[in-house]
Formats: structure tokens, sequence, C-alpha cells
């Protein structure tokens, strides 16, 4: 099953009048679309999605687990120095079994 499949199966098991259901229906799928390929089986990511992520001349992949995202290499350097300043913050217990 692969991931947005996964994301409708766990919004189904929402309730049907949850008022949540609509925002995270409206956050998870309306703004998602097949993405087309080029001749060589590279994505072609959308003009607006670049533009929306400030990518114009490079990006950077990064890994998120079973996924991964495209970021402008600046606005990702930014994000991760926030995320590892509130990290040391709150230093969570991640355990691995």
């Amino acid at each position: 099953m692969g991931r947005m499949e996964q994301m409708a199966a766990a919004t189904d098991k929402m309730g049907v009048f949850d008022g949540t259901l609509d925002d995270m229906s409206a956050m998870l799928f309306a703004d998602a679309r097949p993405l087309s390929f080029d001749v060589t089986g590279r994505i072609v990511i959308p003009a607006e999605l670049l533009a929306h992520a400030g990518i114009k001349d490079s990006a950077v992949f990064v890994g998120r687990g079973n996924s991964f995202q495209i970021w402008n290499p600046d606005e990702f350097k930014k994000m991760q120095s926030g995320a590892l300043s509130r990290l040391r913050k709150v230093r969570p217990d991640f355990k691995i079994s």
C-alpha cells in the first residue's frame, strides 16, 4: 500500500462527523497531484510547487523515514537548526525496539 493510501485509510478510521476530518483531508489531499516524469524517468516537479518551496537552482533531498522532502537548501538549514534547538531543550527519549 502506498503512502497516500495509508493516509487515506487512517482518515477513514476517523468519525464521519469529526470536525478534524475535514481539516485533515484538506491538508493531506486537497493539493495532492500525480507527478509527471521526463523521458529518462525523472520526476518533473510542477512550477508552482518549486515556487512555493523557494527552489530555484538547487534543492536538497531530506530523508523522513519512509518518505523524503525536497527543500530549498538555505530554508532547510534554518528549519534543521530550529529543530535541533527544540530537541536539545526537550531531550526526548527515543527508543528503538
